[in-house]
């Protein structure tokens, strides 16, 4: 990682920016309230932010920023400048560009605390399989996620409109327009400036998801014993129910594969009123044999054996 991609991060840290809002108000399928607090706090584990969709959505930001002007005849321009809301510090923005209204100034400039425009540009890219989640062109439906982080931006800067151009699949194009609505934002700086709070006393939020747990509390100590609550032992309770479902339901997912198969034999298609309904076909998959490296070349397999540890949660039989 460069010397200014760790400069960014490190200023990342010093606040909550378009990118962590989301995650607080637990609108984020990426991240929980627990991830940011860990990221703000120089905690979480390294990320070498080698992904794949990273890289490809930073290459292709300038694209789709050109192809925004090209079609809306307007001039966008970058701010290369971590925007600060003057009164709440730990508000952060980091627009891709501002968008030039000639009316208010040739240019965009940060001065006292607003953007001399009113309307920012935000580019991003999508996954094909996610063209569902955003809405026709010209509307203003789009992911939650981007809702939570274009308002947060508008907020901070004092714009009244945010583009969004996105570039779904590598070849659909779609260009969104969202309204400022400063009593979101109230709302979303008010869950901030709690969180920002916890993150200063190095105090966790609560875990929202077992990984958060885990990551939590990540180590047992010995013998150590604890009274459960009422929600724990009730919660015990339900997960033996829930696992004793779990395997009925498998023990029957094997019943009724083995009427298929028992009707299928060797054929490879099953057919209903002459539409496929299923399909058993031979798969080869291709494996090293991990016990037979070890005991012929102990010295190759140490080379590439690594070793991790986690908690395990078992549920214990209760006594008559």
């Amino acid at each position: 990682m460069n010397v200014q991609r760790n400069e960014f991060l490190e200023r990342r840290r010093s606040g909550i920016g378009g990118s962590d809002i989301a995650a607080i108000v637990g609108l984020s399928k990426f991240a929980t309230p627990y991830d940011v607090w860990l990221s703000k706090r120089g905690e979480a584990p390294e990320d070498n932010d080698d992904k794949p969709w990273l890289y490809w959505g930073s290459i292709l930001e300038d694209v789709v920023a050109k192809e925004y002007a090209l079609r809306t005849g307007n001039k966008v321009q970058r701010v290369n400048a971590q925007l600060i809301h003057p009164e709440h510090h730990f508000a952060m923005a980091n627009i891709d560009r501002a968008v030039v209204n000639p009316a208010i100034r040739g240019n965009v400039r940060w001065i006292d605390g607003q953007l001399t425009t009113d309307r920012i540009l935000e580019c991003k890219t999508a996954n094909g399989f996610a063209a569902s989640l955003w809405g026709e062109d010209g509307t203003d439906e789009i992911p939650d996620y981007y809702v939570c982080q274009v308002q947060w931006y508008m907020g901070i800067t004092g714009a009244r409109y945010a583009d969004l151009a996105v570039l779904i699949g590598g070849s659909d194009y779609r260009s969104y327009t969202i309204e400022a609505h400063p009593e979101l934002f109230a709302d979303m700086l008010t869950e901030a400036a709690v969180f920002w709070k916890l993150v200063e006393e190095g105090i966790a939020p609560d875990p929202q998801t077992v990984a958060d747990a885990q990551a939590r509390w990540s180590k047992h100590v010995t013998a150590k014993t604890h009274m459960a609550s009422g929600a724990a032992a009730r919660a015990v309770d339900d997960l033996a129910e829930v696992k004793q479902q779990m395997k009925d339901l498998e023990k029957r997912e094997n019943e009724l594969k083995l009427v298929i198969m028992s009707d299928m034999q060797d054929a490879e298609i099953l057919t209903d009123m002459g539409e496929p309904i299923a399909t058993w076909k031979t798969q080869t998959a291709e494996r090293i044999d991990t016990k037979a490296l070890r005991k012929d070349h102990p010295e190759i397999a140490a080379l590439y054996s690594t070793e991790t540890s986690t908690r395990v949660l078992r549920l214990k039989s209760k006594k008559d």
